[in-house]
């Protein structure tokens, strides 16, 4: 009988050794893929809300920001009201169509939205609608995005151009006070 051979113990110590090497190696990367791509979902989300916000300002269609239930996709909405040879409107009721123009913002794996606040008020579930009022405004909108590597809140005011991307851990920036231009001049002096 040939004898039997096994590992010695300093040949197990050396193979964890480098097991626990490799691992430190590849895991820092794979957690920084992931945090970059969560980041570049969450820059894609404040391009969309940035879009939003241009749209409602410039267009004189109304438009809404929208999950789809199915997808979980974001997207911008616009209302088209059906006309006819004459143009004139078929019906008074809109139909909403995804603006072609853009592209859906889908969540990358493991991230969610958390959270949802319009105008002060919760807002739950995935089958929402954030419409406009066209020349009336738009609401306030609060995004909660969470992921085992990110946890961030995305603001867009009513008043507000862009959106404000607030991180957890970091300070908060205070929203811009609304100044009468009536009363003031451009560089802050009183008429």
């Amino acid at each position: 009988m040939a004898p039997r051979r096994a590992f010695t113990l300093i040949e197990v110590i050396i193979a964890v050794a480098i097991i626990a090497i490799m691992a430190a190696m590849i895991v820092p990367r794979v957690t920084r893929t992931t945090k970059s791509e969560h980041d570049a979902v969450v820059e894609r989300m404040l391009d969309l809300l940035s879009m939003y916000a241009f749209r409602e300002a410039t267009s004189s269609q109304q438009i809404a920001l929208w999950q789809d239930p199915e997808t979980q996709w974001f997207t911008i909405l616009v209302a088209e009201r059906n006309l006819d040879a004459g143009g004139e409107s078929r019906n008074s009721r809109a139909e909403w169509f995804a603006d072609r123009r853009l592209q859906p913002v889908a969540l990358a794996p493991e991230m969610e939205l958390a959270d949802l606040v319009v105008d002060g008020l919760d807002v739950s579930g995935t089958d929402w609608l954030i419409p406009t009022v066209p020349g009336g405004g738009r609401p306030s909108i609060e995004m909660h995005i969470v992921s085992p590597v990110i946890d961030t809140v995305l603001r867009l005011d009513s008043n507000a151009v862009t959106p404000v991307r607030m991180d957890a851990g970091s300070t908060t920036l205070s929203p811009r006070e609304p100044r009468d231009m009536s009363k003031y001049g451009s560089r802050g002096e009183k008429w």
